[in-house]
Formats: C-alpha cells, sequence, structure tokens
C-alpha cells in the first residue's frame, strides 16, 4: 500500500497511520503504526507541534466513505444474481420476478452516486466477473440514465437491461466463457453470439418490454457498424443499447480478469474517449466520461515519477489528463505530457 507525508493540517479522521509518530526527544510513541486518526489525536498532535504525518493512502475509504450497509447490499446484489445465472445455464426458465426484485433493491438502496462509483471501484474480483459485471452494469446503466435527464421508467428500464444484458452467455460453453488466455477465432465467434442468445430467451417474455430486448440485443453493435450481431449503424441501435454499451466497455475495462490486469480509472476513461470516439453514441460517452470523472476528485495517484499526489480539479477538455497536487506543487496533466497517472492507489 502507498505511503504518503502529509501535513497535518490536510489529515483527516479515518486515515491509517503508516508510521508510527514518536516525540524526538525521548522516543515516546504518540500514535502507534495502523492506527486510525480521529478528531482527538489530530487536535493532541496540533497542540504537540506535530507538522506532519505519514498515511496509508487509501482512496476508497477516504474519498467515498461507504456505509457497511452499502457494501453488504452490493455483495448481496451479486450473490443473488449468482444463483439465478446458473438455473438460466442449468437450462431452467429466467426468474424474471428475482431478476426485478434486484432491480427494485439496487433503486432503494444506491441513491447516492457516490456509493455506486466505489462499489465499482472496491469489488474487482477476476473469479466473481460474470456476477459483479451484470450488477455493475445494471448500475452504471443507471447512473448514464439518470446523467441523461431520463424518466424514471427508463432508469428502471435501463437497470433491469444491465442485468440481464449478459444472460446469453450462460448458454455458451464454460471452458469458453472462463479461458484463462486468448479465445481463438472460433471460439471468439461464438462469444459473439450471446447477446443473440440474451434475445431468444426473453423474446417471448411478454412481462418484459421490447425496447429492453433489443437493447439487450444490440448492446454489441457500434454506430459505425463494426459491432455485433448484426452490424447495423446508428439510427437502427435504440437508446437502451447504446447505454448498456458504453457501461459494458467501462466495466469490462475496469475489472481484472484471468488473462488481463485492470485498468486505472484516467486509463480507462483515455481509452474509451480516443479508442471508441465514433463507435460509442458521443453524447451518451462524453455525458458518462464527463460525470465519472468528477468523482475521482479528491483520490491518491501514483504518477510515472515515482510521486503520490492528489486529484485536485477535472480538466473538462480533456478528463483523463488531470490537475494533481504534490505537496505543495500543482501539475497540470493537460499541459505538462510527460507525466501520466501510473495507478490510482
Amino acid at each position: 500500500m502507498q505511503k504518503l507525508t502529509l501535513p497535518l493540517f490536510e489529515c483527516l479522521p479515518g486515515m491509517i497511520v503508516a508510521e508510527s509518530i514518536r516525540n524526538i526527544e525521548n522516543g515516546a510513541i504518540y500514535i502507534s503504526a495502523e492506527q486510525e486518526l480521529t478528531v482527538d489525536n489530530i487536535e493532541n498532535l496540533r497542540k504537540l507541534n506535530c507538522l506532519e504525518v505519514s498515511i496509508y493512502v487509501n482512496s476508497w475509504d477516504t474519498v467515498w466513505k461507504i456505509p457497511e450497509e452499502t457494501l453488504e447490499s452490493y455483495t448481496g446484489s451479486t450473490d443473488t444474481v449468482k444463483p439465478l445465472l446458473q438455473q438460466v445455464a442449468s437450462g431452467q426458465p429466467i426468474d424474471l420476478e428475482a431478476f426485478k426484485s434486484i432491480k427494485d433493491d439496487i433503486l432503494n438502496n444506491f441513491k447516492d452516486n457516490f456509493k455506486v462509483i466505489g462499489c465499482i471501484n472496491l469489488f474487482k474480483f477476476a473469479d466473481k466477473y460474470t456476477y459483479t459485471h451484470s450488477i455493475n452494469v445494471a448500475l452504471l446503466s443507471m447512473l448514464i440514465g439518470k446523467w441523461m435527464k431520463y424518466g424514471s421508467n427508463m432508469v428502471e428500464s435501463l437497470l433491469l437491461a444491465g442485468l440481464l444484458h449478459d444472460i446469453g452467455k450462460m448458454k455458451i460453453n464454460p471452458d469458453i466463457l472462463n479461458k484463462p488466455y486468448k479465445l481463438t477465432d472460433d471460439e471468439f465467434e461464438e462469444i459473439k453470439k450471446h447477446p443473440r442468445y440474451s434475445y431468444e430467451l426473453l423474446q417471448y417474455r411478454h412481462d418484459i418490454s421490447m425496447d429492453i430486448k433489443v437493447g439487450i440485443l444490440m448492446h454489441h453493435e457500434r454506430i459505425d457498424g463494426s459491432g455485433y450481431p448484426y452490424n447495423v449503424y446508428n439510427e437502427n441501435i435504440n437508446d437502451i443499447g447504446k447505454i448498456l454499451a458504453v457501461a459494458d466497455v467501462y466495466d469490462a475495462m475496469m475489472s481484472e480478469r484471468p488473462y488481463k490486469k485492470k485498468h486505472s480509472p484516467f486509463e480507462v476513461m483515455q481509452l474509451m474517449q480516443e479508442g471508441a470516439f465514433g463507435k460509442l453514441d458521443t453524447k451518451i460517452l462524453l455525458t458518462f466520461l464527463t460525470n465519472v470523472a468528477s468523482y475521482y476528485v479528491g483520490v491518491y495517484v501514483l504518477l510515472n515519477t515515482g510521486d503520490v499526489g492528489q486529484v485536485v480539479a477535472i480538466n473538462p477538455s480533456c478528463v483523463y489528463r488531470p490537475i494533481i497536487k504534490v505537496k505543495d506543487k500543482y501539475i497540470d496533466l493537460f499541459i505538462d505530457k510527460t507525466i501520466d497517472i501510473i495507478e490510482v492507489t
């Protein structure tokens, strides 16, 4: 875990001390390493004229402060999705009412957007990807719907579509689905059938709208016609499909898989803005990137210089190259192209 030395006046309750704070004259320990800072001991250190403290950098805890009940709700949703998908894999019908129940729980428990972004960053386990991905795409699609100013009915449709978008993967051979290294061309062609499989599993259900079914079918289509399964163009892809595409790409890039390490959020934003521009809907993509970037203000990042700094502002013209504070110096990564973010600590 990265360490960072902060002036005492920048230390906050909840930060974890990385190195014991001692009396320089007699060696007495004021605060032990691994101890959590509180309002009282920060005040005591001030009275003792302590100028700086070495802390562990833990951006997710110090920035988002995700409540325990929120973490339990997220893991509970993931644990609930798992057997529902396994039922489909075994040939049983989709329990749509159970998926709708998860949708309602998410609506009730994730009204704070900070909690959504925090949970998506915290839980990145390769062995649970299939299940966390369904939850994450549902959460991200919900956020995009809100940021696009859609009404509550559309937001609920996006949530349900996110939960169900990859259900067709349950019809694919698990050896292909969970292969820990690069797929062969034939195996990838099989993977590319999953949107159609998802649609086929849902097509005769009258308790789910056609917009959701079509959006699920089209979540791998691209506006330039380079997607699959039908290579359709912009005007033929519905809004649910376009939003699912953005959420799906973002979470896939952010996730650790057996055959790849996860990217940092800023690297993902760069890859999406530069690599997916012209493939994903421009308005949806830029709305998503602009909004999601703002939630990383306050996090600590490791730079290629070896320094650890704090994100203090987002450049609206280039969200993946923010302004970083390193000690008492501010670095605008949009101006200084020699400095890059290696990872969020």
